[in-house]
């Protein structure tokens, strides 16, 4: 049985891909910073960490919370068979938008709150998928 990836399942897969990737780099660099007894221990306790470090842990939790709404999303558009150039393009630019996301918070960048903007451009991405399944059912 052949199965059809699509381009928006390639972008969940991306995302699902990217979620452990980052975070074992938060584990590692919370690892050296705090020593290999703290990294392989139990961290009851956690020490003072950068706050870049901090900010980085915080974009990871952050692409939890939205990681199952936009596979979500994606995989009804896929069983619905709702596939069309605007769903690829919000699958793919919620992808880029999440890479920009994690890059600009751990920077520390508050100009524009251009944090902000990028989580309601990713979520608005979402909605866009969502937007063409519910239309195709109309």
């Amino acid at each position: 049985m052949q199965t059809l990836m699509t381009p928006e399942l390639c972008a969940a897969l991306f995302i699902c891909v990217l979620a452990p990737i980052h975070a074992v780099v938060v584990a590692t660099i919370k690892g050296r910073l705090a020593g290999l007894a703290w990294g392989s221990g139990n961290r009851d306790t956690s020490p003072d960490f950068p706050a870049w470090v901090d900010r980085l842990s915080r974009a990871h939790l952050n692409l939890l919370e939205n990681l199952p709404t936009f596979v979500g999303v994606v995989l009804i558009a896929h069983v619905a068979g709702v596939h069309d150039q605007l769903t690829v393009l919000a699958a793919w630019l919620f992808v880029a938008a999440r890479l920009v996301y994690i890059v600009i918070y751990g920077l520390g960048i508050t100009f524009l709150s251009i944090r902000t903007l990028l989580f309601f451009f990713s979520l608005g991405c979402v909605f866009t998928i969502a937007w063409r399944v519910f239309q195709s059912s109309l």
